[in-house]
């Protein structure tokens, strides 16, 4: 059958030929170094500025240099400097024709200055700043890389698809990928974690269509890859001992309110049975816990005590004994909260955050939230203030740590059930699957019952591992404890190896990935992210901040002053940039250049001065908490130094650079 479709794409092949000797320049350009692009702005370092792109008044002008292109300190003429490899990112200063040839005026730093000049036709223009990594592998197929869009639309033209994509898959994972074959690579076998190991699939071109096995509208996308950093030989990990080595972390939030009494009792009874299950086992060994209650706010009702507190910290030494004795000290408020909604993500915060969690000697990271109310709404009441459950999700995600949600649908509250559900399920995502668990009538046991599968099927995943093995997935039903368990722990292994055998995307290829799997309606195999300088985040965080501040009046007095006139001169004011705001037709607009044309909906970036005022009071409230809740989640990513890239040496800190998803753009 394989052999087919390579006949078929013979014809293919021959008209992508003409194109292989560009192919061959483009082939991994976007890489890190060709995706820094900067705000204009008065350097210490250099007088000059790089030039705009065309059309544009706050994007620099880049360009990618092609094999051997030769860096002149005149344009035509002077001193060699340096011949350049393929792929190198400059700045472009200034664009000569001399003789009828043209000349760069380039530099690798915005800050720093030109460099010299070179050939322009031995350059590649860049403009581009959205990248995307690949999701986590598990539950699903690895993702193909096709090597030209004529033969992905062949290749889909076959009456057996399936079958001959799983050829294919086996070809590319056994390494007998041939070169008339239709596909270039395949995504690895591990999770690579693009925000801790860096790797870049840039974007070359997007085409939208509708996948032809499935119907389903997808996007075709031509990516290049080059890691920012050359390969350097892995560590001399054993795949079974790393396997051997995974321990689990498991940190219980539980709702400490006056009603929570038999639902504490039904934690503390299941851990029990859970750890005679292990008791003398050599993978009680693999199992930590750690204990965090939460309230309400203690402002409104001083009597509460606390909004959260820690019973027991997650480490090396908080055994299943620890667990018990701790949780015989957490006990249920005295005193009712001011309404029935307690601060559920403070407690979640607590246990991702609080310094005495320590999450990263863990491979498998879950928290279980036990709750019988919804959480309380960002606001000024709320522990963390504005910060939205997707948010908190999204850092959750990011720490790697599952959130299992089990919701008591007591009598009492009924009212809140619908709004707290989808809050919850909303928080227990965690790559592409959703571990949220109503128990109707708020039955203890049934809960007691759901923690006991769930310890039963990671201790299993665990004696697996420490034979040096991956569990299958034996569970069908994905709405258990159990079948939740299953998928997210085999996610939680991938990761794992991926960090431990330092697994690496393919060095360097050029091709074409579809944004949905074509087989798997419900799989996802890429993520999108923006990359973006410490300058541009500051500027949008203070425009951001502004924009807030402004719309929080335009709520509180419909009538004072103009919403978007005054943001356009706030924006004036705060940019660091040349930022002509004077025409801005959208809250986007405001934000900055590089928000247009992201491939995501947004209900803030596209708002129009008429939208605005055609809105009701709750409905501009409902979009300054949005913005407000993703200000506190991009504060957070501004403030940690580590997130931060240096890409050319000694570049100014506003020129570093992160991958922001673009779930968190404004």
């Amino acid at each position: 059958m394989l052999e087919q479709v390579r006949n078929v794409m013979t014809s293919h092949n021959a008209a992508a030929r003409s194109g292989a000797a560009l192919s061959i320049f483009v082939r991994g350009v976007l890489t890190l170094f060709a995706l820094v692009w900067l705000f204009p702005g008065t350097s210490a370092l250099s007088a000059r500025e790089p030039m705009l792109i065309p059309g544009k008044s706050t994007l620099y002008e880049r360009i990618l240099t092609r094999p051997d292109a030769e860096l002149h300190s005149e344009p035509g003429a002077g001193t060699l400097i340096d011949t350049l490899p393929a792929f190198e990112i400059f700045y472009v200063w200034d664009d000569k024709d001399i003789d009828g040839q043209r000349y760069l005026e380039v530099g690798r730093s915005s800050s720093q200055g030109p460099e010299g000049w070179m050939a322009k036709e031995r350059t590649i223009p860049w403009r581009q700043s959205i990248v995307v990594g690949f999701n986590n592998p598990a539950n699903r197929e690895r993702t193909l890389i096709y090597r030209s869009r004529p033969e992905f639309e062949a290749l889909f033209e076959h009456e057996n698809i399936a079958a001959v994509l799983e050829e294919l898959r086996a070809g590319a994972i056994a390494g007998g990928l041939r070169p008339e074959d239709p596909v270039v690579s395949i995504e690895p076998e591990n999770y690579v974690d693009i925000t801790s190991q860096l790797y870049i699939l840039p974007i070359l071109e997007a085409h939208e269509f509708r996948m032809p096995t499935t119907r389903i509208r997808s996007k075709l996308l031509r990516i290049a890859s080059l890691p920012k950093n050359r390969p350097v030989p892995k560590r001399s990990v054993d795949r079974d001992e790393a396997l051997r080595n995974f321990k689990v972390g498991i940190t219980f939030v539980i709702d400490t309110t006056k009603s929570m009494d038999p639902y504490i009792q039904a934690v503390r009874k299941a851990i029990e049975r859970f750890s005679a299950l292990i008791a003398d086992n050599p993978e009680g060994e693999r199992f930590r816990f750690g204990l965090v209650g939460f309230r309400d706010n203690t402002e409104l009702v001083p009597e509460l005590e606390y909004v959260t507190k820690v019973f027991l910290p997650l480490n090396e030494d908080s055994t299943p004994d620890k667990f018990l004795e701790a949780i015989t000290h957490m006990e249920p408020a005295t005193s009712n909260s001011s309404g029935f909604n307690e601060d559920a993500i403070a407690g979640v915060q607590t246990a991702l955050n609080d310094e005495s969690m320590n999450w990263d000697t863990f491979g498998g990271r879950y928290i279980i939230l036990v709750t019988d109310a919804g959480p309380r709404e960002s606001g000024d009441a709320a522990a963390y203030g504005a910060l939205a459950v997707s948010e908190v999700q999204q850092r959750a995600e990011e720490e790697k740590v599952s959130i299992f949600t089990m919701h008591l649908k007591t009598a009492s509250g009924r009212f809140d059930h619908t709004p707290a559900e989808a809050a919850y399920r909303a928080l227990s995502q965690f790559q592409g699957n959703q571990s949220y668990f109503g128990a109707d009538g708020g039955d203890a046991a049934t809960l007691e019952r759901r923690i006991s599968d769930l310890a039963t099927s990671l201790t299993g995943q665990v004696q697996v591992a420490m034979d040096g093995e991956l569990a299958e997935i034996t569970e069908e039903d994905e709405t258990t404890a159990e079948g939740q368990a299953q998928r997210i722990g085999r996610a939680m292994l991938l990761a794992y190896l991926g960090r431990t055998e330092e697994t690496a995307v393919p060095e360097i290829f050029e091709g074409w990935v579809t944004d949905r799997d074509p087989i798997d309606r419900r799989a996802h195999p890429l993520q999108p992210f923006l990359l973006i300088t410490r300058n541009q985040l500051s500027t949008l965080h203070d425009v951001m901040e502004e924009a807030i501040e402004l719309g929080l009046r335009t709520v509180s007095n419909e009538g004072d002053g103009d919403f978007f006139t005054n943001l356009r001169e706030a924006a004036a004011r705060i940019s660091r940039d040349r930022l002509d705001v004077r025409s801005a037709g959208t809250l986007g607009d405001l934000m900055g250049e590089y928000l247009e044309g992201l491939p995501y909906t947004s209900l803030i970036a596209n708002i129009t001065p008429e939208d605005w005022a055609g809105r009701s009071a709750p409905e501009k409230y409902a979009v300054v908490e949005q913005m407000r809740s993703r200000l506190i989640a991009l504060r957070e990513i501004h403030d940690d130094a580590d997130r931060w890239i240096e890409l050319v040496p000694d570049v100014p800190d506003g020129e570093r650079v992160t991958l922001v998803p673009l779930s968190l753009m404004p």
